[in-house]
């Protein structure tokens, strides 16, 4: 299983569903867009900090970040 794929899909799916762009969220969760995009695409492995303020902007508990079925 690549985690960091897992949770990149997961973070755009919810992202998208709030309709936000990825600007927006990096702006909000006080990120940098390169390195959001990064998360995204299975490149970078976020923190449990950075997760946990990507889960704040998008409304969500951190752990939908590790579902694996979607």
């Amino acid at each position: 299983m690549d985690w960091e794929q897992v949770v990149g899909r997961n973070i755009r799916r919810w992202r998208k569903a709030r309709g936000l762009t990825q600007e927006q969220l990096a702006s909000e969760a006080e990120l940098d867009l390169r390195y959001l995009g990064g998360i995204e695409r299975g490149e970078h492995n976020p923190t449990v900090a950075v997760l946990g303020k990507l889960a704040a902007v998008l409304n969500v508990h951190p752990a939908k970040f590790l579902d694996e079925k979607t």
